[in-house]
């Protein structure tokens, strides 16, 4: 407060002048580009590392379980199709529920009304007669 009573406001000079007696910044060796990506890399360091010894206490190569691993999803055509047959129904559900939290809603259970979403459109493709046109059925059951 000013002497005559009004509030007294700091300029930006003045929030500039560093602290003589606080503490230096901290530095850092890292990029800031790179510090996002810290926390991924380490959680995928720690299940790496946790897998490995699951894997080892069942008395099996590392190395071979994931190199099968990689081989059975991405090394054919089929596991790739798996692959991005599984993947479709997870980024659907994490986009609904990204969706309703972009809108301020919490949901809890996407996965099974996605599920329930999926036989509601096959039920309303079975009740519809043989001869429906594409066009017409593919909107119907998605309403559905």
């Amino acid at each position: 407060m000013s002497r005559d009573g009004s509030p007294v406001l700091a300029s930006t000079a003045e929030s500039r002048v560093p602290d003589p007696g606080g503490v230096p910044p901290r530095t850092t060796r890292v990029p800031r580009a790179l510090l996002p990506l810290i926390p991924p890399i380490t959680a995928l360091l720690i299940a790496a590392v946790v897998g490995d010894l699951l894997i080892l206490s069942f008395g099996q190569s590392p190395r071979e379980v994931f190199a099968l691993l990689i081989d059975g999803t991405w090394g054919n055509a089929y596991g790739f199709g798996q692959v991005l047959y599984k993947a479709t129904t997870l980024i659907c559900t994490g986009l609904a529920v990204a969706i309703g939290i972009r809108a301020g809603l919490f949901n809890i259970g996407a996965e099974g009304q996605l599920a329930f979403g999926g036989f509601a459109a096959a039920l309303a493709g079975l009740a519809l007669p043989g001869g429906t046109p594409a066009l017409l059925a593919i909107p119907l059951c998605v309403l559905a």
